[in-house]
């Protein structure tokens, strides 16, 4: 046990506060820092798109503002010259001076909405490539995970209300059940989010982890399994969330070397679990094969 003990002090940082017994608060931190690495990440580069798509919002809305503004000014002059023109049938050609200078002033106006709407045409253009170029990061970014955190919203906003709790967490079971992962582990995460507190929230975080390796996305499957070894570690979630954990570090280089360390952990806190089992079997499957024993060679003169 000492041994073992030892080699988690390199490889593996503390579970929670309730193992703080036997294991030090310093690996706790260093397991939270990586998962809270993961999290910040995505959230600063959703922040980031965010900011530019407002950005691009707020530049169009500025735009249609002005050419609405020369469309009402020519509507304006528009009105004076046609009642200057029945005047004029009136009262004669005396206001011929007016309308001219009314007709000229209607077509400075139609220019400068010709230019403004030249601009526009330019700026829509910008806005285009921008919106181009912004997409294709965020697909690099998020991949198909863009189109399913947008459909997720879409789902979320159709919800009556959106601070209920079980309707929240039945939606993103429906989605689950019909195979659409994307967007269902969208929904646990927001789940999460809002309702950390929730007793549902340990299982919806598992499955959450669950989907994300199922997809390949082995950073946020750590992420999520790591939600459970964070913020609930006491529930009856938290030996197959450890799993989780390490089964996603075997595919990552930088967290690989400290898996054997998790697998082990497992086994000596929840013998009695399922996943100590499944631990055990995977600690079987890494452990170097042992090259098989020479035969010994029969002694000289030995009787045939």
């Amino acid at each position: 046990m000492t041994s073992v003990r030892q080699a988690l002090k390199v490889l593996l940082p503390a579970l929670a506060v309730a193992t703080a017994a036997c294991v030090t608060s310093g690996r706790g931190d260093l397991m939270e820092s990586r998962i809270d690495a993961l999290e910040s990440t995505s959230d600063a580069q959703g922040r980031r798109l965010d900011e530019q798509q407002r950005r691009i919002e707020d530049q169009e809305r500025l735009l249609k503002d002005r050419v609405a503004a020369v469309d009402k000014k020519i509507a304006e002059a528009q009105q004076k010259i046609d009642e200057l023109n029945q005047a004029a049938r009136r009262s004669g050609a005396d206001l011929g001076v007016s309308v001219t200078k009314l007709q000229d002033e209607v077509a400075r106006s139609r220019g400068d909405l010709e230019v403004e709407q030249h601009k526009l045409a330019q700026i829509e253009q910008e806005i285009a490539d921008l919106q181009q170029s912004v997409d294709k990061r965020f697909a690099a970014l998020k991949g198909k995970g863009a189109l399913d955190e947008a459909e997720a919203k879409q789902l979320i906003e159709s919800l009556p209300r959106q601070d209920d709790k079980a309707a929240f967490l039945a939606l993103a079971q429906q989605e689950d059940q019909k195979g659409d992962a994307g967007v269902a582990r969208q929904l646990y995460d927001e789940f999460l989010r809002r309702f950390p507190n929730d007793p549902a929230a340990p299982q919806a975080a598992l499955r959450s982890g669950a989907l994300a390796a199922d997809q390949g996305r082995w950073k946020e499957s750590f992420a999520s399994y790591g939600w459970v070894y964070k913020n609930a570690p006491k529930s009856d979630s938290a030996p197959e969330a450890m799993f989780g954990m390490a089964t996603a570090m075997l595919e990552l280089d930088e967290f690989r070397a400290d898996a054997p360390a998790v697998l082990k952990e497992i086994v000596e806190k929840y013998p009695k679990s399922a996943a100590a089992e499944k631990a055990k079997a995977k600690l079987a499957e890494l452990a170097p094969k042992k090259p098989p024993k020479k035969p010994v060679p029969a002694a000289k003169g030995a009787a045939k």
